[in-house]
């Protein structure tokens, strides 16, 4: 059911924070953790050296070594325990937080499952949106057409069309969550992409869309790949033969607006 979303309220704090926002805040955790524990320590333990304990609930949170004078208290071996649990889980969520910010992203664009052809206006229509609540921009798409071939030994290969050049190209200065964009491929009577819809009914097509954009906050660039396989013997299969279903916008928030529920049909 669309529209889908790739992030949550976690990743997309780590996505848009920067390396030293994010050092702050979990050093902020680290030290809260502490000063819990202290009240914990204090409430159940009779410790005498305030500093000793406030040196050690410190260096525990952290994950470091820590060494204080108590003596054969199952209490305290119970608190240290969870102590040490806690701080070990903070630990790996931070890690995941350099991970998930420095080797992974998420998967941004999510496109129709197959694209429309207007056979009247000799159009492709390939349908896609932001599934994220990132807010993209400067979104270059390009479209490449790659088909069945046999060279010249006779062996089956593949060649792209339009002399390797994009059947579309075009860049969009925004892309915001949920707003679906409509790439429309016109063809031209006679072009190879005209040739193999009217006329061609053996080979197959490959549709390969490059997406190329920018995101606030983000230290990489946004790069994804998406691919149609289009077969010209089963072309009612491959692409739907009518205009996309539309959307009613709620210029409000773009996720409540109507239709998506035909988003795919």
């Amino acid at each position: 059911m669309h529209p889908i979303n790739n992030t949550n309220r976690f990743k997309s704090f780590i996505f848009r924070s920067s390396l030293g926002k994010i050092f702050f805040g979990f050093i902020l955790l680290y030290l809260l953790v502490s000063v819990i524990y202290i009240f914990i320590y204090m409430l159940f333990v009779d410790i005498k050296d305030i500093q000793e304990l406030i040196e050690y609930s410190l260096y525990t949170s952290f994950g470091f070594n820590a060494d204080i004078d108590i003596k054969n208290n199952h209490i305290f071996s119970a608190i240290t325990f969870s102590h040490q649990i806690v701080a070990l889980l903070l630990s790996t969520i931070f890690t995941a937080a350099i991970v998930l910010k420095f080797f992974y992203l998420p998967t941004f664009f999510v496109f129709k499952k197959r694209c429309n052809y207007i056979e009247e206006n000799d159009e492709l229509i390939i349908s896609l949106y932001n599934s994220t609540d990132i807010f993209v921009t400067n979104c270059n798409i390009r479209v490449y057409g790659r088909e069945e071939s046999i060279d010249i030994n006779g062996t089956k290969s593949l060649v792209n069309i339009n002399e390797n050049q994009p059947i579309f190209d075009k860049t969009y200065p925004f892309m915001e969550q949920y707003l679906v964009t409509r790439l429309r491929i016109k063809m031209n009577k006679g072009d190879e992409l005209w040739e193999l819809f009217k006329n061609e009914r053996n080979k197959k097509l490959d549709l390969i869309i490059l997406l190329e954009a920018k995101a606030s906050n983000i230290d990489s660039s946004i790069y994804e790949v998406y691919k149609y396989n289009i077969d010209f013997k089963n072309l009612k299969e491959s692409v739907d033969f009518y205009y996309p279903k539309s959307i009613d916008l709620d210029y409000d928030d773009f996720s409540k607006s109507k239709g998506w529920e035909k988003f795919d049909s």
